[in-house]
């Protein structure tokens, strides 16, 4: 008979495993980073070159489709239930090229992963992406990026821009809805800032 007995603990366990069972897991929200369009009139220094987007990095930190937070100096946390549609990467890389495409500076944008040649190719590397949600500060989306602009045309291809760039938008509330619409604005304004840089060069 002893062997049948079970301890309080394994007994809560059971009791809790079972409350849970034909209960549906928890869903994960999911969301798309979205920049507002490009301001009209903001091409008008166009190039007439053509623009390949090429790779599109994110630091690891900030990798996983998860939203994350920071929520003290140096503890970060990510969220399980509310993330990303798609890789981080994939999905900024895609935002970029067509936010670029519209604001008209170069002649057309194509998308990363194209492999038609083109005399000027972009390449980003995402630093920093993640609600700032430390106590007695007010919220905010974060976003960090480094913009190298390289010109194939030249026998070594030579980057001919660079560029870190950050934007920090305080939100009204610390939730992932309102993180997700300042990323929105952090990388259109991110955007702007690289125009200005290309414009600025010429």
């Amino acid at each position: 008979m002893n062997a049948l007995r079970l301890s309080p603990a394994i007994l809560l366990a059971l009791l809790v495993a079972a409350c849970g069972i034909g209960k549906p897991p928890p869903s994960t929200t999911t969301y798309v980073v979205e920049p507002a369009p490009p301001t009209a009139g903001i091409g008008a220094n166009a190039s007439g070159q053509s623009l390949r987007m090429g790779s599109v990095r994110v630091a690891a930190a900030f990798a996983r489709t998860a939203l994350v937070y920071r929520v003290q100096e140096s503890q970060y946390t990510a969220d399980a239930y509310n993330a990303f549609i798609a890789e981080p990467a994939a999905m900024l890389g895609n935002e970029i090229a067509s936010w670029l495409n519209n604001a008209g500076q170069f002649k057309s944008v194509s998308q990363p992963g194209a492999t038609q040649p083109s005399p000027l190719v972009l390449e980003v590397t995402v630093t920093e992406l993640y609600g700032d949600f430390r106590p007695q500060q007010t919220p905010a989306a974060v976003l960090s990026a480094q913009f190298n602009l390289i010109d194939t045309t030249q026998p070594r291809a030579k980057v001919v821009l660079e560029r870190t760039l950050s934007s920090r938008i305080p939100l009204q509330q610390a939730s992932p809805d309102a993180l997700v619409q300042g990323y929105g604005r952090a990388l259109g304004d991110v955007l702007m800032q690289f125009i200005a840089a290309l414009n600025a060069r010429t």
